[in-house]
């Protein structure tokens, strides 16, 4: 049995003013601290997105990717979506469809594997989604 959350959630890239912005499942079991995202890499239609470029949103509250490592007290909730925002104008356009790639590694803080190594894990997922 496959599990049955996407990483992208369905019908949810949206452009913006100042760029576009999507939305993220955790698919771990367990809520983790944004401190526990190393990675996060988009692309829209094969053209990758400067990180520096990307914010995640969870809790009414957004971040810059270069912020997560200290934020052990805002939680990734594993019921929530988060928020992908991306300032990128002029990429993302109501009504076009796109080819969305995502790479997110998460860390799992409670499960070491070796000194000072603590199990990861990588998701990679691919869609095309007509952006609202």
């Amino acid at each position: 049995m496959g599990f049955p959350i996407k990483l992208i959630e369905d019908n949810s890239l949206k452009a913006t003013a100042d760029g576009f912005e999507l939305n993220a499942r955790l698919l771990w079991y367990r809520s983790l601290p944004l401190s526990c995202v190393e990675l996060i890499n988009l692309s829209i239609d094969g053209e990758a997105i400067d990180p520096q470029a990307i914010c995640l949103g969870v809790n009414d509250s957004l971040y810059q990717l270069n912020e997560l490592d200290e934020l052990v007290n805002q939680i990734w909730f594993v019921q929530d979506s988060a928020r992908l925002v991306v300032k990128k104008p002029g990429l993302v356009f109501r009504g076009e469809t796109y080819t969305i790639e995502a790479e997110i590694v998460l860390r799992a803080p409670y499960i070491m594997i070796g000194s000072d190594k603590y199990l990861t894990m990588p998701t990679q997922y691919a869609v095309n989604q007509v952006a609202g």
